[in-house]
């Protein structure tokens, strides 16, 4: 037993329970859309209301080429970083390693590795994501720098699981630690404090229809440690604590056309961020000879980074297979964005 809840799609009319499903399913996404459109304000809101934003940098390039859309699409390494429920879907050994040059140059990166574990009939993953960064110091009396420099460093290591509850549901949770710190050279602050993902996918039957769930880096209250000195009164004060940006998604994805040459896989989510308006994006990966991909998204709800693309390349090597992976994403005035991929399976 391997863990693996695939199932190859099937072909023909689907069974009424399916369309009725279908149908209800598209009525939700468009009643879950109108208030994306229409809170622009309300989420406006939120903005700047938590903490820890390294946690919603994408970095996995599959993904985030077809918009981030992927939460019921998500399988392999990849889905510990957008929902472990598809940790065991592929019922291989993996490891990812994969990079982002981020806006203004930053650098970020992740490795996770996912084993197949009978005994839960799923897999389980080890992740380990992280940034860093040095800058300018400036003050108000210094707006073009002290002289003195800082830096800026976060990372996170994951641990989840999924596990296969039937035949074609699949369910997964990962537990993360999550450091932060600004500036320790210059005496800054630091936090540390544990999140928890979790997540579902269900297989409809038909066309490998996939519908997908997933709350992700829910947890306590991120409030740094220390204290600084106040200008006013002279007292020691503690830093203010921010809520975490957690992330609650449901997705649908759906595969409207197979060959023996080409593949066809459509996405679409909406999501509930707790620090902004709702979001609403949609997805597609276009493979030919199961060696070629090109994939696409857009973000309808963001103010920047609204189109993203990619494209990959599969080799096989007997019963190893490797995919490498690039993704492209329009940042606008902040520039592109560029994401590179590399996963081992076997």
């Amino acid at each position: 037993m391997n863990g693996s809840v695939h199932r190859a799609p099937t072909r023909g009319r689907p069974p009424a329970r399916v369309r009725v499903l279908a149908g209800l399913l598209g009525a939700g996404l468009l009643l879950a859309a109108a208030p994306a459109a229409a809170q622009t304000d309300l989420g406006g809101q939120r903005v700047g209301t938590s903490s820890g934003s390294f946690l919603k940098v994408s970095l996995d390039p599959r993904g985030s080429g077809m918009g981030g859309a992927v939460c019921a699409y998500a399988s392999g390494p990849a889905a510990l970083l957008w929902n472990p429920a598809g940790l065991g879907i592929e019922g291989e050994r993996g490891v990812l390693l994969c990079g982002v040059d981020y806006t203004a140059g930053i650098p970020a990166g992740a490795a996770v590795v996912c084993l197949p574990f009978a005994p839960i009939r799923g897999a389980i993953g080890i992740g380990l994501a992280g940034l860093s960064a040095t800058m300018d110091e400036t003050d108000e009396f210094h707006p073009l720098g002290t002289g003195r420099e800082f830096t800026y460093s976060t990372w996170t290591a994951t641990l989840g699981a999924s596990r296969a509850l039937t035949d074609k549901l699949s369910f997964g949770v990962a537990a993360k630690l999550f450091h932060e710190a600004f500036a320790p050279e210059l005496d800054g602050t630091e936090l540390t404090t544990w999140l928890i993902d979790a997540g579902a996918i269900y297989f409809v039957g038909y066309r490998d229809t996939r519908m997908g769930i997933t709350l992700s880096n829910f947890g306590p209250d991120l409030r740094p440690s220390g204290e600084f000195e106040s200008r006013r009164s002279d007292a020691e004060i503690r830093y203010t604590s921010f809520s975490p940006p957690t992330f609650f998604r449901f997705g649908f994805s759906i595969d409207p056309y197979q060959s023996k040459r080409w593949k066809l896989v459509t996405s679409i989510e909406v999501g509930h961020p707790a620090d902004n308006r709702e979001v609403l994006r949609a997805g597609a990966e276009l493979t030919m000879e199961r060696a070629f991909a090109v994939r696409a998204g857009y973000d309808f709800s963001a103010d920047a980074l609204k189109l993203h693309a990619g494209c990959g390349v599969r080799m096989r090597f007997g019963s190893t297979r490797i995919d490498v992976d690039y993704a492209y994403a329009d940042g606008g005035y902040f520039g592109s964005i560029h994401r590179w991929g590399l996963h081992y399976s076997w």
